[in-house]
């Protein structure tokens, strides 16, 4: 598996795709992630040789879509999406189980730089895994790192 959060990789993007439900931009997305967060009975409708596209829109229920069209909803994959997700159990870092809550109880004890240092280790260490645990199939230190500083606001 090749390092999904190797800050010097650059992705390769398809022509912009908007989602067919709330118009919204999309992002490129490999197969590997959606085999990986598609139930058994969606997997066998996924058309392999589309072009797939993440929704990151938070009131859409879309995650993801192809270049035909071809929707899958929340309730199609195996885990809770965290930019769709409001619960404090939803995790925001999908490879060492960084919850909303368990970042926030770090926070209060004036450890917020705990996760993100935790997270920063294990990628150094070559142990992430985003394409198959992330339903956005990259890396979650951005999406971290948003969060933690969305609590001191």
């Amino acid at each position: 598996m090749a390092d999904c959060c190797d800050n010097k990789k650059v992705l390769t993007m398809e022509k912009d795709q908007e989602c067919p439900s709330c118009k919204a931009k999309g992002k490129t997305v490999k197969l590997i992630t959606l085999k990986s967060m598609l139930k058994p009975n969606k997997l066998e409708t996924l058309n392999a040789d589309a072009t797939h596209y993440f929704c990151f829109e938070e009131k859409c229920d879309v995650v993801y879509f192809d270049t035909a069209s071809k929707i899958y909803v929340k309730s199609e994959l195996k885990v809770p999406v965290y930019q769709k997700e409001s619960s404090n159990t939803v995790p925001v870092c999908y490879c060492f189980d960084w919850t909303k809550e368990k970042i926030k109880e770090y926070t209060k004890r004036g450890e917020r730089t705990k996760p993100v240092e935790h997270i920063k280790q294990n990628i150094k260490e070559n142990r992430c895994g985003c394409e198959v645990n992330n339903p956005q199939g990259s890396c979650c230190l951005g999406n971290v790192t948003q969060y933690i500083k969305s609590l001191s606001k």
